[in-house]
C-alpha cells in the first residue's frame, strides 16, 4: 500500500478504534459486515472505481457510498465506510485492503475486550498447521471450483465446536478469500495482527522434535533482545528439518537446520 493510501487508513483505524472502544459486544459483527462490504464492491469493478474516481467530490463519493450501504449494514460500519471513500486511495484495491484490515482489527478487538486475544492468535496458529499437515483438506477448502459458500459451510461444520467465535470468524473469511490470498497467507496475517494488537512480534519455530517449557523460555528471551521487542513464539514440528531449527519472523528466516546443512555441503560436492 503506497504511503497516501497507508496514511488514509492509519487516519480511518485511529477513528474507529474509538469507535470499537464505545461498541462493547459488536466488534464481531462489525468486522464481518466490513469483510460483506469489501465482498460488494471487490464484485463490482466498475462501483469501486467510482468510488475512488477522483473527478468526483468527496461528498459525492461519500454520499453514494451512504446509498448502497443504507439497510444493508449498522450504522456505525457505513459511516465507516463512508468516511474511507472520502478518502483518496492510490489504487482501487488499497480501498478493498483497508476494509480487510479494518474487519480483522474489529473482530481481534472483540477478541481482546473479552481477553481471548492470546487465545485467538494460538487458535488461529494451529489451525494453520493443521491445513499445513492436512493436504486433502487444504486443497478442498481451496478449491476453486466448490462455491465459497459451500467451503465455507463445510469449514464452520469442521470447526465451529473447537474454535472460539473470534477465531472462527477469521477462519470462515480465510477460506472464503481464496485463492488470492490463499488459506496459508490469509491465516498467518492474522497471526501477525493479533500478536501485533498485543505488541508483540511472531516467531514461528520449526523443530524435529518438541521443545521443552525449560527449552522455550531462554529462545523466547534470546530472540525478543535480538528484534528489540516481546516475542510470541510458536512452535511445529517437521520431520523435515532433522535437527537444529528454522526461525521465520515476518520476513526473516533463520535456517539452522541440519537437513540445510546436509544440502549445503552436498551442493558445494556437486559443483
Amino acid at each position: 500500500m503506497r504511503a497516501a493510501s497507508q496514511e488514509a487508513l492509519d487516519r480511518a483505524r485511529d477513528r474507529w478504534e474509538a469507535v470499537l472502544r464505545e461498541s462493547s459486544g459488536s466488534e464481531t459483527e462489525f468486522g464481518i459486515q466490513l469483510f460483506a462490504v469489501a465482498d460488494l464492491f471487490r464484485g463490482e469493478g466498475a462501483l469501486c472505481r467510482a468510488l475512488n474516481d477522483a473527478n468526483r467530490s468527496s461528498d459525492d463519493r461519500g454520499a453514494l457510498a451512504s446509498r448502497l450501504l443504507d439497510g444493508k449494514v449498522g450504522g456505525c460500519v457505513r459511516d465507516l465506510v463512508v468516511g474511507l471513500v472520502r478518502e483518496r486511495w492510490a489504487q482501487d484495491a488499497d480501498l478493498l485492503d483497508a476494509l480487510e484490515e479494518l474487519g480483522v482489527d474489529s473482530v481481534l478487538a472483540g477478541a481482546q475486550r473479552r481477553k481471548r486475544l492470546g487465545a485467538t492468535e494460538e487458535e488461529l496458529y494451529r489451525l494453520m498447521r493443521l491445513l499445513a499437515d492436512e493436504r486433502s483438506l487444504r486443497l478442498t477448502l481451496s478449491d476453486e471450483s466448490l462455491p465459497a459458500s459451500r467451503r465455507v459451510r463445510l469449514a464452520s461444520s469442521l470447526w465451529a465446536q473447537s474454535l472460539g467465535p473470534e477465531t472462527l470468524a477469521l477462519a470462515l473469511r480465510a477460506v472464503e478469500r481464496v485463492p488470492l490470498p490463499t488459506l496459508a497467507s490469509s491465516l498467518r496475517a492474522y497471526v501477525d495482527a493479533a500478536a501485533a494488537r498485543q505488541s508483540r512480534l511472531v516467531a514461528a519455530v520449526t523443530v524435529a522434535s518438541p521443545l521443552s517449557r525449560a527449552q522455550e523460555a531462554p529462545l523466547t528471551r534470546i530472540l525478543s533482545a535480538k528484534d528489540g521487542g516481546d516475542v510470541s513464539l510458536h512452535v511445529s514440528v517437521s520431520p523435515d528439518v532433522v535437527g537444529g531449527m528454522r526461525i521465520r519472523i515476518g520476513d526473516d528466516v533463520v535456517d539452522a537446520t541440519l537437513a540445510t546443512r546436509i544440502k549445503g555441503v552436498s551442493d558445494a560436492i556437486g559443483k
